[in-house]
């Protein structure tokens, strides 16, 4: 399926025609493709790497796992069990088990469909016999105490899981969440494909939002954008995959994020971090801008030098990111660099007030992308486990996508030596030559005529 291409500042407001964004059929269509395609080729690859014979996923109505759009789960049902078996063919065996017919045709990818409706016995005969009948000796479940993502079964489901099958094989159960993983990060053309128009269409988006159709001066607030990328996100027929949030830098002084009670003046820098979702696709972009002063054609030269500087460390960030490298490696190896430099390496820290900073400083915060804001695969950020878990710990692998995120500092002199923040966030390709953008990244500050 073609695509136009992504439209600038200067052309036409954005409409989901002149995106291109897919109709509901058109892209329940790419999603089915996808879905069965990947099913088919990346799931029995990972449970072989991981010697995991048979993948159960249970989940239940108001409490779906989190991996039931991967696989095409649909309704969740009473009680509904999606199990892959590997037989020793050239796919896996997939197996659905539910208590309603399922009202899509997405489902035609399962080899065996039974539904047992509301009848007293329920799931677990059902579930006891494709269990037995196939005799696993590893049961992979969504259990994980690094990826939530891969975390679904409950207590109360796992217990019942293990009365359905009975003792012997409730001992053969493992966490899955590599599984999982490397399912869900093996990325196929189909899906790459259409990701790269997310991304394309994600940055529109965002730049629009600092455009003059939609920033005035003087009236337009940080709560006004937030406000209006949310209802154009619903317009372009996709959804804030989180909340946007602008916030303006005022000489090195950091307003409150989505404020409604500060206008937007010449002079100032606004930066927005935001993402769309799209069907099974999920982005995340950061675009910074300059409100030019009367008689201003471009911001001022610190603050060029400033951005140039930014991109610099981006750029010594992403040289080190090869396949195989141990994610954290990869964050102390550039931290190494970058107090080198002359930084002081920043941490993450809890959302809230900002203050304004007088030293160069810069954070590393990259993560995995495509299924949600922060991915199921490998992290670059310092090795803390209590916020991270193994993610860190994961080797950056070729084929995955990972947002390049960034914050850099750097003190203005015309600011009194305050800083401007300059945070950068670019969604990339690892090849087996390292960084590969999906789209156009930011290299210059956008420019609001005042």
């Amino acid at each position: 399926m073609s695509f136009p291409h992504a439209r600038r500042l200067s052309d036409a407001p954005l409409t989901a025609e002149s995106l291109g964004v897919p109709d509901e059929r058109t892209r329940y269509i790419l999603r089915k493709q996808i879905i069965h395609k990947k099913l088919n080729t990346t799931l029995l690859p990972a449970m072989r790497a991981h010697g995991i014979d048979m993948w159960i996923i249970l989940s239940r109505e108001f409490h779906p796992d989190p991996f039931l759009p991967d696989i095409g789960g649909g309704w969740p049902g009473v009680r509904n069990a999606y199990i892959f078996f590997d037989n020793g063919g050239d796919t896996p065996e997939k197996i659905f088990i539910g208590s309603h017919e399922q009202r899509e045709d997405i489902f035609q990818v399962y080899d065996q469909l039974t539904y047992y409706g509301y009848n007293q016995e329920g799931l677990a005969p059902h579930l006891r016999d494709a269990v037995h009948q196939r005799n696993p000796k590893r049961i992979g479940v969504n259990m994980s105490k690094t990826l939530p993502m891969a975390d679904g079964l409950s207590a109360v489901l796992k217990e019942y899981l293990e009365d359905a099958i009975g003792v012997e094989y409730a001992q053969r159960l493992t966490t899955a969440e590599l599984v999982a993983r490397d399912f869900r990060a093996t990325r196929i053309a189909e899906e790459e494909s259409l990701y790269r128009r997310v991304c394309e269409w994600t940055v529109a988006w965002e730049e629009e939002a600092f455009g003059p159709r939609v920033v005035t001066p003087g009236i337009t607030t940080a709560d006004d954008i937030h406000w209006w990328m949310r209802a154009k996100a619903r317009a372009l027929g996709m959804d804030v995959e989180f909340l946007p949030g602008t916030r303006i830098i005022r000489e090195g002084k950091p307003l409150p994020v989505n404020s409604s009670a500060h206008p937007i003046l010449p002079g100032d820098v606004i930066f927005t971090d935001a993402g769309l979702a799209f069907d099974l696709l999920r982005t995340d972009y950061k675009r910074t801008a300059y409100v030019l002063r009367p008689g201003e054609s471009a911001p001022p030269a610190s603050l060029q030098r400033a951005f140039r500087d930014a991109l610099r460390v981006r750029d010594e960030l992403t040289a080190r990111m090869l396949p195989g490298k141990i994610a954290h490696v990869v964050w102390d190896e550039t931290m190494e660099w970058v107090k080198a430099q002359g930084y002081q390496v920043t941490y993450p820290a809890a959302g809230g007030r900002r203050e304004a900073i007088t030293v160069p400083q810069v954070g590393i915060y990259c993560h995995s992308i495509g299924n949600a804001t922060h991915g199921i695969g490998a992290r670059v950020a310092v090795d803390w486990p209590m916020a991270y878990g193994d993610r860190v710990r994961y080797p950056l692998r070729a084929n995955e996508w990972y947002s390049i995120e960034l914050g850099v500092n750097i003190p203005i002199p015309e600011w009194d030596g305050r800083a401007v923040s300059l945070n950068l966030e670019e969604n990339a390709k690892l090849t087996e030559r390292g960084i590969e953008y999906l789209t156009r990244t930011q290299t210059e500050f956008l420019l609001i005529p005042s």
